[in-house]
């Protein structure tokens, strides 16, 4: 008997919004992960959320928990994106 397990993260919500960046209001697209522990693919444990920036204007992109730290003021920005979903 063996079993398929394993850690994934799958999209929860995206949401477009203007942030002050470098003195300049730009458009950041802020998506929402929510990560899970699988059993045969199938998500069971919800272990928490994860959040990434993109802001075309300056092609700039953060990843909560890669190998770069996400800057203080957008880790707020999608803490407070992330409590509606």
């Amino acid at each position: 008997m063996f079993f398929i397990f394993g850690f994934n993260k799958k999209p929860a919500g995206k949401e477009n919004r203007k942030i002050n960046r470098n003195g300049f209001e730009v458009n950041a697209v802020i998506t929402v992960y929510k990560r899970y522990f699988e059993l045969f693919f199938i998500p069971l444990i919800p272990l928490g959320k994860s959040y990434s920036v993109y802001i075309p204007h300056s092609d700039e992109y953060f990843e909560q928990g890669a190998f770069s730290k996400m800057p203080e003021d957008l880790l707020e920005v999608c803490k407070e994106v992330g409590r509606k979903y």
